[in-house]
């Protein structure tokens, strides 16, 4: 595991049962529990697969598990890596040439559908969601939560930074790593609050009806009184030339890779976006012993908070505004990046291109709401609200008060007393 980070001025080192697994044959070892694609990045494997038409190598994206390419066979199925546990004895192979039918014709065993009915369904346990859950489970009301995710918090668990704001209202002055607990502990000591973790809501159906794969195992169609989704953001992409090469992935992805799995990702990161989350992945990055090589914004001005553009500033990353990307360089990986600045009609300015060598192009160009469940139950009549970034895109901050004002708007709408 040449790429564990042991040092770390804010995070302890990662703890955990070394297992055995093997990768396309060969016998490699990583933590217990770790995302499969974070144990591979450890083992410094990047290409997971190639593309079924070209044959070109694919890597990972979002690491979130709102996108298919880390999508890997793990012990005879498609899984995505970023969302599957390593375990002891692990077969996993790179996904490669297009899907075949299994030799033998045996039946998929299936297991009963179970149903549940429920007061209140949250679909998402990030800052939003826990915080509704909360506002509820203090009237005991009863309230199922369910997460994707192995553990609550949301994006909060990947950031290291303090936060601003009040101190009594959204914790400001706490990094996001230790606001993740204080949220998850404070729904413990609800008993009218169920999570469900490692839990994929598959679909909103007309019958209002809310379909779940719990634990990625048991089917339970899920039929509450009121619905709120609360299931946050995904990152956007760029079209630009090399973008399909493994090192180009999302700064979230990058996140999740150093803060929550101290994984050393890259040695050499340039980062496209100037905007909070991209200078904030870019000091994410340098406390993680990862040199920054640069920052491209197209604006003539960053857009994230001046704060954290001054810390990438001292540490003598080069911000280059009023610039784009026009490649990322290499053959089977990043080798490096080419940009330009921009005339005042968004078009690039030959002669001023510039290159960087870098192994890792990190994309940090705005994210867009995933509010697919709650459009679709608003489209079938259900008593639905939405919260946090599924509903507009803001700060942890943000999404910690439409999280209460959603809660209590469903306490307005059951008739109950928010005084």
């Amino acid at each position: 595991m040449k790429k564990q980070i042991k040092e770390h001025p804010i995070l302890p080192p990662k703890e955990g049962r070394v297992v055995t697994f093997t990768f396309d044959g060969k016998e490699l070892q990583g933590i217990e529990g770790m995302a499969v694609a974070s144990v591979l990045f450890m083992n410094d494997i990047k290409v997971f697969g190639e593309h079924y038409v070209d044959h070109s190598p694919q890597g990972i994206f979002c690491a979130n598990g709102q996108c298919a390419q880390c999508t890997l066979i793990i012990d005879g199925k498609p899984l995505k890596s970023c969302m599957t546990a390593l375990k002891e004895g692990m077969r996993i192979e790179s996904l490669k040439g297009v899907p075949a039918l299994p030799s033998e014709d045996e039946p998929v065993p299936v297991s009963n559908i179970q149903t549940k009915e429920v007061e209140v369904l949250i679909i998402g346990g990030g800052p939003s969601g826990l915080s509704a859950a909360k506002v509820l489970g203090e009237k005991n009301i009863p309230v199922l939560l369910v997460d994707d995710k192995d553990r609550l918090g949301g994006k909060l668990v990947l950031q290291t930074h303090k936060f601003f704001g009040s101190a009594e209202d959204v914790y400001a002055g706490r990094r996001g790593i230790e606001i993740a607990k204080i949220l998850a502990e404070d729904l413990r000591q609800l008993p009218s609050v169920e999570v469900w973790l490692q839990s994929t809501v598959v679909g909103v159906f007309s019958d209002k009806i809310v379909g779940v794969l719990r634990e990625n195992e048991n089917y339970v169609l899920i039929k509450p009184k009121y619905l709120l989704v609360a299931t946050g953001a995904r990152e956007k992409m760029l079209t630009f030339k090399g973008n399909t090469l493994p090192g180009v992935y999302g700064a979230g992805a990058f996140q999740t890779l150093v803060n929550r799995d101290l994984v050393k990702a890259a040695e050499k990161i340039f980062i496209v976006g100037g905007g909070n989350v991209g200078l904030i992945a870019g000091y994410h990055a340098i406390q993680a012993g990862i040199q920054v090589v640069g920052l491209v914004e197209a604006l003539p001005r960053c857009g994230g908070y001046k704060v954290h553009e001054d810390k990438l500033r001292r540490s003598g990353v080069p911000i280059f505004t009023s610039h784009t990307i026009l490649s990322a360089n290499g053959t089977n990986k990043v080798e490096s990046v080419t940009i330009a600045a921009l005339d005042e009609n968004w078009h690039p300015i030959a002669g001023t291109e510039k290159t960087f060598e870098c192994d890792t192009v990190l994309i940090a160009v705005g994210l867009a709401s995933v509010d697919e469940f709650y459009q679709k139950a608003k489209d079938f009549g259900m008593e639905v609200w939405v919260a946090g970034d599924a509903d507009e895109i803001a700060e942890a901050s943000a999404a910690i008060f439409t999280g209460r004002i959603a809660g209590i708007k469903i306490l307005e709408t059951m008739g109950i007393d928010t005084g």
